[in-house]
């Protein structure tokens, strides 16, 4: 039996495994459009978190099995291998793919220069073989990064972080000269709902409040807009640690470091 797997990453690698491990005859074709494997695991993770871009090394035995083999630059769909071809040459095709285009907000200025999706932003640092040309930070002094997801926390992280702690990672040096040419100071975190839904890590969040020479800070009075911020003992673990976390930051006395992380909420209950 073959099967192709379309999709590289570790959707795509894990589906080929579990394909091995319930028939000894199977063989498996990995697709990508990418030439190099691993998806988001090699192109979405910072560089910063070397310890979960290590799961390069576990998916790799995979791909090094002798009943797979993996096939990078081909295109599946239009403008490359059709469907219909995959389903004559395959017993079966299983698609481990995410989605190919950013999401529109739709909101006013969303085209103006200087206006990025995280995609774009998380590709130019990654190294990603479909990033466009720096530019991002060209005289910037500030930044809004407009989410509060592990997303939008990587991206305040990289552009908080100096140099020196990302000299050592795999970022592309092209990228580095330019955090490292940057003028930004200040990293406008933003959120349309409370901090109570919050869908970063405490992990993460912490991380922020620990990077060398920089102040997080949140406004003890967006807080109080969300209820389950002023009492968060009835909140899911997650949840209330990050609230913790955000009331300690609030609390705080200013500080005098050199760059600043704000986390914004503006509460709106019907988004």
């Amino acid at each position: 039996m073959r099967v192709a797997v379309v999709g590289s990453g570790p959707s795509g690698v894990y589906t080929a495994q579990s394909l091995l491990q319930q028939d000894p005859e199977v063989r498996v074709d990995v697709l990508d459009r990418l030439p190099c494997p691993y998806g988001l695991v090699r192109y979405g993770v910072a560089p910063d978190h070397e310890k979960i871009k290590s799961l390069q090394h576990t998916l790799r035995t995979v791909l090094e099995e002798e009943r797979v083999r993996f096939l990078g630059g081909v295109e599946v769909g239009a403008g490359g291998v059709p469907v219909a071809r995959l389903r004559e040459l395959y017993h079966a095709v299983v698609y481990c793919v995410g989605a190919a285009a950013d999401r529109r907000l739709g909101v006013p200025g969303e085209d103006l220069p200087g206006s990025w999706s995280a995609t774009e932003f998380v590709s130019w640092y990654s190294a990603h073989p479909d990033a466009v040309a720096g530019g991002f930070l060209r005289d910037a002094r500030s930044a809004v990064v407009v989410g509060v997801g592990n997303v939008a926390v990587d991206v305040t992280r990289i552009l908080a972080r100096g140099t020196a702690e990302l000299s050592a990672t795999d970022m592309p040096q092209a990228a580095l000269a330019a955090l490292g040419a940057s003028r930004v100071d200040t990293v406008h975190m933003v959120g349309r709902r409370g901090p109570s839904q919050a869908r970063f890590t405490t992990k993460e969040l912490r991380e922020l409040g620990s990077l060398p020479d920089t102040e997080a800070t949140v406004d003890a009075a967006e807080l109080a807009l969300d209820p389950d911020a002023a009492d968060p003992s009835g909140l899911p673990a997650a949840q209330r640690r990050n609230v913790e976390v955000l009331r300690d930051w609030a609390a705080r006395p200013p500080g005098a470091a050199r760059r600043h992380i704000r986390l914004r909420f503006f509460l709106r209950p019907d988004v």
